[in-house]
């Protein structure tokens, strides 16, 4: 729905007369009296630069926002001095514990500091395409379905930018750091898949059926819960998978890079959750069903044919039967892993133990038997 403003400015003579006014140096002044405090940022590490840590400073800092932010709704900048008429952006997001985590000023500086650039920080040059075809066509493969998984990482945050408060402004600004680092993630993924010479691979009907089941989550916090710590932790292990079974250098570096964007991703999650319900704990019953519900996708994904049987065979090398088995037995290893990353993940964000709730570890000693 479209908004006008309450004048069109072409035909504002009051305007465009205080514009020719101050063309020709009578000066209003009124924005150098405003109230509003003094204060000066300086660098703590001149190494850093001036971070948004260094400018947490009175009423223009993030500890200044209280729990409920019931008075800004505009797109006015924290701190500054608000006048009358300023439009409302109708944010529905208001509460600062259904989105903010200690952690998330220092995680948005480090998505700056840490950026990578896939066309020119991954040694394309020195892929042997042709050597072994085999392992190829499971590389393609494999970053096919991670293309599909970044998309939708890509849109979660996206879809709540616009409805949290300006108020949260470093919040947001990680959320749209997050969205750089999955648009990344899809163009090194993609371009993986077309350097290998086999093309893009096949679409997983089951990892973007539980991937829209995320995307869909009704709530901000079931999203980042979703999104963030259950998809992240697995997604950061799907990395960490591709890193290990790499036989080239640019292989290991698209795993590794891609690995360090995704765990900060699972660390905002963790945070996140942790000061959510250290602020609302009446909603853990409801997070807790939530992920008995959201569970099951990560099987849809990570488990996908279109994943499982690439990984099993990068990590065989061949399909010799004792080469796949000593394949899937470090695919084995891999899902138990990051379950257990996962299961002490949702217990450093205030979930509680699931092991006994869940019903990934039965399904993971089931694999494992």
């Amino acid at each position: 729905m479209a908004y006008y403003a309450e004048k069109d400015f072409f035909e504002d003579d009051e305007l465009i007369e205080l514009v020719t006014s101050i063309l020709e140096g009578n000066l209003t002044l009124d924005w150098y009296r405003v109230d509003t405090p003094r204060l000066r940022a300086k660098p703590a590490d001149p190494a850093r630069g001036l971070t948004y840590e260094d400018c947490n400073l009175g009423p223009y800092g993030y500890d200044a926002i209280p729990e409920f932010v019931r008075d800004r709704y505009s797109m006015a900048a924290r701190g500054s001095a608000l006048v009358a008429k300023l439009p409302d952006l109708g944010y529905t997001i208001n509460r600062r514990s259904d989105v903010w985590a200690d952690n998330v000023v220092g995680l948005y500086e480090e998505a700056k500091a840490r950026r990578w650039a896939p066309a020119v920080d991954i040694p394309w040059g020195e892929l042997d395409t042709a050597a072994d075809p085999l392992r190829e066509a499971a590389m393609a493969q494999a970053c096919t379905l991670l293309e599909e998984v970044a998309l939708v990482a890509m849109e979660v945050p996206s879809r709540w930018v616009f409805s949290i408060n300006q108020e949260f402004l470093e919040l947001k600004s990680f959320l749209c750091a997050q969205m750089i680092d999955e648009a990344r993630h899809v163009e090194a993924c993609r371009k993986r898949a077309l350097a290998s010479g086999q093309g893009l691979g096949r679409a997983s009907v089951s990892a973007e059926q539980a991937l829209k089941e995320l995307l869909t989550a009704e709530t901000y916090p079931e999203a980042s819960l979703g999104t963030n710590l259950l998809l992240g932790s697995f997604v950061l292990a799907m990395y960490r998978a591709l890193g290990a079974v790499s036989k080239t250098r640019a292989d290991r570096l698209l795993g590794t890079l891609s690995m360090q964007d995704v765990a900060r991703s699972a660390a905002y999650g963790v945070a996140h959750m942790r000061y959510h319900l250290g602020h609302q704990p009446g909603k853990a019953v409801a997070l807790a069903d939530y992920l008995d519900r959201s569970e099951h996708t990560v099987l849809g994904i990570a488990g996908s044919p279109e994943f499982l049987e690439p990984l099993v065979l990068l990590a065989a090398g061949s399909r010799e039967p004792g080469a796949l088995a000593r394949g899937a037995a470090f695919v084995r290893r891999w899902f138990t892993g990051a379950l257990e990353e996962y299961l002490e993940r949702c217990a450093a964000a205030g979930l509680g133990d699931r092991r006994e709730r869940s019903r990934l570890p039965r399904l993971a000693a089931t694999l494992a038997a």
